[in-house]
Formats: structure tokens, sequence, C-alpha cells
């Protein structure tokens, strides 16, 4: 957001150390993101929904490129968050068949729609192109819930999803530093109540992940996770149920995608692949358990 200050002064404030390492950190993270996918050719461990939210906040949030007058750094980071998200998206379609679509069980649309209503009713009368950014102001800090969730239901976690999760989240603590330090400096001149009260439920979550990854080195799963942890899985649950029930009773069927979370169905299915699953890993330790016992009868 714009501030009237022009002095020298008031500059170096603006653009303190934290908001530039911090600009530094997200972007860093969402290009090792991509490298990642890209060189692995596979999206494992990766929420689609959480790249969905984020392109989401970045054509609402960025839409002053079109209007105002951009200094070329923040013009940079814009048009590479904006293009960076996109490939995310496109490595989905290319390598769907390593996506994880019941992990991935997040219900954005109750995520999306109560924050237009909010972000409507708090900026309604404003240009189109703020109410667009408070809108993207409500969205981002549930951006990475959906992310948040599939590490908690995915058996295992790849790495590069942990660092991803450690640089895009992690670099609102460098903002929550940089809005102190310019409140610190220009005292009541200096206030942005949405910002503030997003990054700090942004960073609440965050720091809950980062408890569990050092809680749970390399298995993170719904048991042993903290309390957090388990209402943020029992809402998930709880809120593809009850959209299952009423798009069933409205229009009949599921809404594309899994948009709107996954119901009871969607949980029998997974069910059932697991049971598959672990019928072939019971089927093949008993095979090596008879060769194993053949191999002792043998002579030597």
């Amino acid at each position: 957001m714009p501030f009237p200050f022009q002095s020298h002064g008031d500059s170096a404030v603006s653009w303190n150390a934290f908001r530039l390492v911090g600009d530094a950190l997200h972007l860093a993270g969402m290009v090792l993101g991509l490298t990642c996918v890209v060189g692995a050719r596979s999206v494992e461990g990766f929420s689609r929904k959480t790249q969905v939210l984020y392109q989401l906040v970045y054509v609402t949030r960025y839409l002053d490129v079109l209007f105002h007058k951009q200094v070329m750094y923040l013009l940079l980071f814009k048009v590479a968050f904006n293009l960076l998200t996109a490939a995310m998206l496109v490595a989905f379609t290319l390598w769907q068949d390593t996506y994880c679509f019941e992990a991935d069980s997040c219900n954005i649309v109750a995520i999306v729609l109560p924050a237009a209503v909010v972000a409507y009713a708090a900026s309604h009368g404003d240009t189109a192109v703020k109410e667009l950014w408070t809108y993207s102001e409500f969205i981002e800090p549930f951006a990475l819930v959906p992310q948040y969730i599939m590490c908690y239901r995915v058996p295992r976690v790849r790495p590069a999803v942990v660092l991803y999760v450690f640089c895009v989240g992690g670099y609102r603590t460098l903002y929550i530093c940089n809005w102190i330090y310019k409140r610190y400096n220009w005292h009541e001149h200096y206030h942005d109540y949405v910002s503030w009260l997003g990054g700090a439920v942004e960073c609440v979550l965050f720091f809950d992940f980062v408890f569990r990854i050092s809680q749970r080195r390399e298995v993170i799963g719904a048991i042993g996770a903290s309390a957090l942890g388990r209402v943020l899985l029992q809402l998930d649950n709880s809120a593809g149920r009850l959209s299952e029930k009423v798009e069933l009773q409205t229009i009949g069927r599921r809404l594309p995608f899994g948009l709107s979370g996954n119901g009871l169905e969607d949980d029998e299915r997974a069910k059932r692949q697991w049971d598959v699953s672990d019928k072939l890993v019971a089927e093949e330790s008993c095979s090596l358990l008879t060769l194993g016992g053949d191999n002792d009868d043998a002579p030597l």
C-alpha cells in the first residue's frame, strides 16, 4: 500500500532490510518449488489448490500494474509471482499422474466465497482495484492451508515441499518485522490493519507447521499433530461433507476438480484404494518370507 512519504529517510524506512529479505525469500521459495517440480517431473506432495489460491491473490492484488506507474523492483516481483504460479499450475497439468488428488482435500470454496463477502463489506465504496486488493489480503492468509492439510494427510513429505513452505510461509514473519519497524518510525501515520490481521493468522498457521516438522521429521500425519492441526483436519472433513450434501441436493453432483473438498464418497474411494495397497504389500511380504524360508533349506 502506498504511503505519502517522499523524503530520503522515509524511503529508507519503507525499503528496509526486513522487507527486502522477505521479498527475496518469497521469490526464492517459488523458484525452488518450480525447479524441484520440473527437475523431478513430479508434483508429488504439492497442493494444486494452494497454487490456485496464490494465483487468485496475485491477479487480484497486482492489477495496479495496468493503471499506475510502477518502480522496476515492484514490477519485476509482481510479474514474476504471477508467472511462476502460472507455471506451477501448468506443471500440475503436465504431470497430473503424480498428483495426489485425495490428499489435496481442502474446500477452497469455503475460503474464496466468505473472503469475497468480507472484502466487499470492508472496502465497499472504493474503486474496483482497491476492492480486489482488499480481497487478496483476506485470501492470502489461507492460501497455504491446502498445502498444510495435504502435508498432514500424505504418508511422507518431500524435502522440497518442506523447503517451499518454509520460504513461502516464512517470508511473512519478516514482513511482520517490517510492519513493526515502520510503525516504530512513523507512529500513528502508518497503519494497515487488514494486512496486520492477515499476517498474524498466516504466521500462527506457519509456526504450527514448523512445530509439526520439528516433532516429526520424516512422516507427518494427523496422529501426533498439535491441537490446531487436528482442528484444521476436522474442519476440512466437515466442510467437505457439508458441501457434498448441499451440492447433491441442489445441483445433483459435486463441483469439478474437487474445489469443494472431499465428501463421504471420496473418503470411501480413498479407503478402498488404501485397502488394495495394503493387500498388495501384505502379499509381497508373504512372498518374500516364503522365498526366504526356501533359501534357508537350500544346500550351500
